[in-house]
């Protein structure tokens, strides 16, 4: 086999690596539109959420004001590859952390290794996911809660945010309050529940729609990385293949030159023979 027919096998399999990577890119984008329509629907439901907690704190002592129970931390890294250094920034700032942690994402998970990782939960690969990895979220902590039930859980999320430049670590359980309330005016809010009660549950929402959120942001920067390392990858493939499309036009020239050569001097042995 020439040259020129190796070279040509090679961009012919580079042309089917070029079509996966664009495959994979155009996933990715489709991904990230979803996903800012999820966020902005998922902004909008939880600001009534933060306003109740707000009309609540002016009238009422909230009971995450007493002792707290112990604290876990959610560390959301990627299911899927592909995705740059996504992981090993999370994976440091995990190491650093104190309390009990749970892993959701396997590529993340083989990045702590078993020692640090022990209690990994299977990560989202696309915005259809989220809700059955939510369910087992909500699951791991109700037990983590039965297990230390003299008091409620201190819950923090670690996740990658699309605009920061680090990690990103937030308090989602107990419920965030205002440091100062505003000075109560008018009348309490009418409840239906006890205080405790309706506080529990606001806490509750306000928990559950603070992971939505987490996990759609490390999702949509997920995805960016995703898509700026098809990116540089196409780039890379598309100067490889152009490189090797010009070797292969030299070694055709090569050869066309040779078959011309021969046949000159096939038709000079003609002519000295007759």
């Amino acid at each position: 086999m020439s040259r020129r027919h190796q070279i040509e096998q090679r961009l012919d399999a580079y042309a089917e690596v070029r079509a996966i990577l664009s495959a994979m890119k155009n996933i990715a984008l489709t991904e990230l539109r979803k996903l800012g329509g999820q966020l902005e629907q998922q902004r909008r439901a939880m600001a009534p959420i933060e306003r109740a907690a707000a009309d609540f704190a002016r009238f009422y002592a909230p009971p995450a004001a007493q002792a707290q129970g112990s604290g876990v931390c959610i560390a959301i890294g990627s299911e899927r590859g592909f995705c740059g250094e996504f992981n090993e920034a999370l994976a440091e700032a995990a190491r650093g952390r104190g309390e009990r942690l749970l892993v959701v994402g396997t590529r993340l998970a083989e990045r702590l290794g078993e020692k640090l990782a022990a209690d990994v939960l299977p990560g989202a690969s696309v915005a259809e996911e989220l809700s059955a990895v939510l369910e087992r979220v909500a699951a791991w902590l109700v037990r983590a809660q039965r297990a230390a039930p003299s008091a409620p859980l201190r819950v923090r999320v670690l996740y990658e945010d699309p605009d920061a430049v680090a990690p990103m670590v937030r308090i989602i359980a107990p419920l965030p309050l205002p440091d100062k309330p505003a000075r109560a005016r008018g009348h309490p809010p009418r409840l239906t529940l006890p205080p405790a009660q309706f506080f529990a549950a606001l806490a509750e929402q306000a928990l559950l729609m603070s992971l939505q959120a987490a996990f759609s942001l490390s999702l949509i920067a997920e995805n960016r990385r995703r898509l700026d390392h098809m990116d540089s990858a196409l780039r890379r493939l598309d100067e490889t293949t152009t490189q090797l499309a010009r070797r292969a036009n030299v070694y055709r020239q090569e050869e066309i030159t040779q078959e011309i050569e021969v046949i000159m001097l096939s038709a000079e042995a003609l002519r000295a023979e007759q």
